[in-house]
């Protein structure tokens, strides 16, 4: 996936390249950096990627039940609310189901030795309210990307949010409209409609 556009800058982070779009080339700079260390900070609660990670610490609870900060927390009760749309196709629970999974809202037990997933859900929310808040806090538009999800913000560009979306070898261009989330064919389809409804209620929220 390809921005089009003049001010931006890029990071990288877990393994995934970060991009922070602008419509005021003088806050890029500063708009990178606030975004990187809210995107740490997200990352340090649900990453896979990271062993310290708070979702990591409860991946080895090995059937403890364990209290949960308020962003994990947060992040679980969305990744639930998908499984339970979706009927268990997108299940955050790896090898058991997420009907087994014990969550009061503040506490979690895990079944067995089973884990959690939350990339289905939290990188795309993570990014949505990222851009959200960078967008308020700079008093600009911003487009943010990392990896699969995209997510902007605030006033946009003379012509919209340009992206070019790369499917196989098919590309084509497509216009982002504030206030939401696209998401490559790469993550599966089901996994796009639950973090866009997510990216929804997080913007309905703000």
């Amino acid at each position: 996936m390809t921005l089009a556009t003049k001010a931006f800058a890029g990071f990288d982070m877990d393994g995934h390249h970060v991009r922070v779009v602008v419509t005021d080339p003088t806050r890029v700079t500063d708009a990178a950096a606030f975004a990187r260390a809210e995107l740490d900070a997200a990352c340090e609660v649900f990453s896979t990627e990271r062993p310290t990670s708070e979702l990591q610490r409860l991946n080895r609870s090995f059937g403890r039940t364990v209290r949960v900060g308020a962003a994990l927390a947060d992040h679980l009760r969305i990744a639930l609310d998908a499984a339970e749309s979706t009927d268990g196709a997108v299940d955050p629970v790896r090898d058991a189901s997420f009907r087994e999974l014990e969550f009061d809202g503040t506490a979690v037990r895990l079944p067995g030795f089973a884990t959690l997933d939350l990339t289905a859900t939290a990188p795309a929310v993570a990014v949505a309210r990222v851009a959200e808040t960078v967008a308020r806090r700079f008093g600009c538009g911003v487009l943010v990307s990392m990896a699969d999800h995209v997510a902007a913000a605030g006033p946009e560009p003379v012509q919209g949010w340009q992206i070019t979306v790369a499917d196989g070898a098919d590309r084509r261009a497509v216009t982002l409209a504030s206030g939401s989330v696209a998401v490559t064919r790469e993550a599966a389809d089901v996994a796009r409609r639950v973090a866009e409804q997510a990216a929804a209620a997080v913007f309905a929220a703000a």
